[in-house]
């Protein structure tokens, strides 16, 4: 896997939340004591999104705009939107996105999500669905695709990315028709949806919420090279950074002053 590894965000209600995404949205899940997993049949690397529960939690200094979520087919769109009518969880109509169909929903915290279309994509690939789902296995969500973030200073947060992960930074997009602004697209490995990460910049400061750090975006890479040149370029720039070993896997971890934090972790191929 070369792409987004998983993305981290909050939730007053931890049984609201497993409500729309399992029962639903058809995705596999795991508890994690006051968290939850999910993602696709195996929860792999690329499929995971995490919620935290925290009391009174509020996402107005949320750096994540929309969190994307993939699954294989232009069908597949349409029968989540039925799934969705079917709850009473309103949702936008399908537009495009770079060649890409999607729409978005929100959930009760009022966060954006974005269901792709996979059928036309390239990179990243998807998950593995699973039997045990309200959803046919064919349309499944099996995947993350790209992350709408909102930084404070953007070229801070490009640099990173860019000098120290080693994301490409490689195409800009205005989000609607006259926007005074562009989004920057960066990509790790391959790309594609399951590989980008788009940014711009806030109109107001975001500040540390009074919880601490919830939100993360963790990238994944095979390349030994590329964790390697990250850890020299924290140790050369003198960054603050964390090292973590889990379960084997060795990642790398640097939070921002206003609440966000990127990890970068090296997969070992099996």
């Amino acid at each position: 896997m070369n792409g987004l590894r998983s993305v981290t965000t909050g939730t007053d209600n931890l049984e609201k939340t497993k409500t729309l995404f399992k029962d639903v949205l058809g995705l596999n899940v795991a508890d994690k004591g006051q968290a939850l997993r999910f993602g696709d049949a195996e929860l792999n690397s690329g499929t995971r999104i995490h919620f935290v529960e925290i009391p009174n939690y509020t996402n107005q200094e949320n750096h994540i705009e929309n969190i994307g979520l993939r699954l294989p087919s232009d069908e597949g769109l349409d029968e989540y939107q039925t799934i969705l009518d079917d709850h009473q969880i309103d949702h936008s109509e399908i537009t495009d996105l770079n060649g890409h169909k999607y729409f978005e929903f929100k959930d009760h915290n009022h966060q954006i999500f974005n269901i792709y279309s996979n059928e036309h994509n390239t990179g990243a690939p998807l998950g593995m669905p699973t039997f045990d789902s309200t959803v046919n296995p064919l349309h499944q969500i099996q995947g993350l695709g790209p992350v709408l973030l909102k930084v404070n200073e953007i070229l801070l947060t490009q640099s990173i990315l860019t000098k120290v992960f080693g994301l490409t930074h490689f195409a800009e997009y205005a989000p609607y028709h006259d926007a005074d602004y562009k989004v920057q697209v960066f990509r790790i490995g391959e790309g594609g949806l399951g590989g980008e990460l788009h940014l711009h910049a806030t109109d107001e400061d975001l500040k540390m919420p009074k919880h601490g750090i919830v939100e993360q975006i963790e990238f994944a890479t095979e390349s030994k090279a590329q964790f390697q040149n990250a850890l020299q370029q924290l140790e050369s720039i003198g960054i603050p950074y964390q090292s973590l070993d889990q379960e084997g896997e060795k990642s790398l971890r640097i939070s921002e002053k206003s609440g966000i934090t990127f990890i970068l972790t090296l997969e070992i191929k099996s």
